[in-house]
């Protein structure tokens, strides 16, 4: 049986890095948590981690894990839409967190339905759960979507202008770089760009929500460069491009420089924001961890690129978004 108090929390990547460790609050101060999972072997690796942190009384109580989910095939993720129509539960916050990158690799992965692996799990998997969860999530004061992105979708912030930077001006060339021939591929700039897909899709959604008068603010986020010390999480699979680069990169931004966050802190950060009565009932905000000093970062509303802000390119993305899942014959509900 749910609970009438705390709040019904669905989260992607729920059973690592970031979304880990908000997971852990979640459950820790009773809230009741929907998380899906890809196989057994990471499901035991998740309560393996859970047991370091919290009494088996809370995840008993308090988690429900959805089985065997792949996030980048798309047929795949109906099955949490079938899990949702079976209960009697409306969610109160939707956490769209998993993601993925292989910087380093030379060539593109693909999903099961030959959509590179970035743009299929970064941003499609959410656009498809966004669509077919809305009539799960309930219309109400504190409801909201809560979609982690990255300030390396802006060319010029720190992160933003090293390498390949994000650009989906020339939407036509974008479309091959994600189907197809993947002309000009770069692991990289599949990464930014799908961060920056986040943040179109977001906003897009939230006029769409806005117009039907949804009480469900629509929020964006940027955690900051996070690195797990158990390298799982985000980094477990552009590491293995190059493990001893990667080892000398984690260990000069960590414990040289100081500009990584703590993946701990991160998941605090995430949980607050899910819980933040301040953001109650707003269309749209970005807020973004910003280092302020050594080792030290602050949580601050931030503004997002020239592009993130281009209406007609949020139009675009999700016409492409919708025509994808059409061609695969994945059905959305009409918001």
């Amino acid at each position: 049986m749910l609970r009438e108090s705390g709040k019904n929390v669905f989260i992607t990547g729920g059973n690592s890095g970031i979304g880990l460790h908000a997971v852990i609050s979640f459950l820790k101060y009773e809230n009741y948590v929907f998380i899906p999972i890809k196989s057994q072997r990471r499901k035991d690796q998740f309560l393996a981690k859970l047991t370091e942190y919290l009494e088996p009384v809370f995840f008993n109580n308090y988690l429900e894990i959805i089985n065997e989910i792949d996030l980048s095939d798309l047929r795949n993720i109906k099955k949490i839409s079938d899990f949702f129509e079976t209960k009697e539960v409306k969610l109160d916050i939707l956490i769209l967190n998993a993601g993925i990158q292989y910087t380093g690799s030379k060539y593109p992965k693909v999903s099961r339905q030959g959509v590179e692996l970035t743009f299929a799990i970064n941003h499609l998997s959410h656009f498809v759960l966004a669509n077919n969860l809305i009539p799960y999530i309930a219309d109400r004061t504190g409801s909201r979507i809560i979609i982690t992105s990255s300030d390396v979708h802006d060319p010029k912030s720190p992160g933003g202008n090293v390498g390949k930077k994000a650009g989906l001006s020339d939407f036509s060339a974008f479309r091959k770089t994600i189907m197809g021939t993947f002309n000009n591929f770069n692991a990289d700039k599949a990464y930014k760009n799908s961060k920056l897909c986040n943040i179109l899709f977001a906003k897009e959604l939230s006029r769409i929500l806005q117009n039907n008068q949804y009480k469900v603010s629509v929020i964006t986020w940027a955690p900051g460069l996070v690195i797990p010390e158990d390298g799982l999480g985000f980094f477990r699979y552009s590491s293995k491009f190059n493990k001893i680069g990667y080892k000398i990169f984690s260990t000069l931004v960590s414990k040289v420089l100081g500009i990584s966050e703590n993946v701990n802190e991160a998941g605090k950060l995430l949980y607050l924001i899910s819980m933040n009565q301040d953001l109650n009932d707003l269309n749209y905000i970005h807020l973004s961890n910003r280092l302020i000093s050594y080792r030290k970062h602050k949580l601050l509303e931030a503004n997002v690129s020239q592009e993130a802000n281009d209406y007609s390119l949020s139009k675009k993305l999700w016409q492409l978004s919708q025509e994808v899942c059409d061609s695969f014959a994945i059905n959305l509900v009409d918001i």
